[in-house]
């Protein structure tokens, strides 16, 4: 009887500590996190290794003009009313995501144009699948997709390009929203 009321103490102990545990998927200050991506390549010495995504509008036409995108943003900056509303200047991204199908008579498959701003400077990124000229050429790779119904965003060895230097960001991570 002893060794059953002692099992029967250690399994209740083992709930209260799985169940007070629990991963909410925030940050030190309450903020929800859908996400990190990493980065890799020789632009993170000036704008990090990672994004951390702490805000998103799934539905992009009214600042991107396609459904077809989602735009990710840094836990300081929101979207209000079709507008970016930051409140750190200094350091801060957007990622604008896209996936188009048939329907959506895109010359391109998928794109991502990105802002990181690291030390109040403004560093510039895009992609397209197939390559374009307006973005620079670059390939995002076939590991990128955008799946609206899932919600999900996943970077497998995405490749951006910067507008000015041309050096290639490699993006790596999933984001559920």
């Amino acid at each position: 009887m002893k060794t059953t009321f002692n099992f029967i103490k250690a399994l209740i102990l083992t709930l209260l500590i799985i169940g007070c545990s629990g991963d909410d998927d925030s940050n030190s200050s309450g903020n929800l996190i859908f996400g990190t991506i990493q980065l890799s390549g020789p632009d993170t010495t000036i704008v990090g290794s990672s994004l951390t995504v702490g805000n998103i509008d799934p539905n992009g036409l009214d600042t991107t003009g396609t459904n077809s995108s989602v735009t990710l943003l840094d836990e300081n900056t929101t979207i209000e009313n079709g507008e970016l509303v930051p409140t750190n200047f200094s350091n801060a991204f957007v990622i604008v995501a896209a996936q188009f199908t048939i329907g959506d008579n895109a010359d391109v498959n998928k794109v991502i144009s990105m802002v990181i701003i690291s030390d109040g400077v403004e560093y510039r990124y895009v992609c397209s699948t197939p390559p374009t000229s307006s973005a620079d050429n670059t390939d995002c790779g076939i590991g990128f997709s955008v799946d609206k119904i899932s919600k999900t965003i996943v970077f497998d060895d995405t490749t951006v390009i910067n507008v000015d230097s041309e050096t290639i960001l490699t993006m790596n991570g999933t984001i559920n929203y």
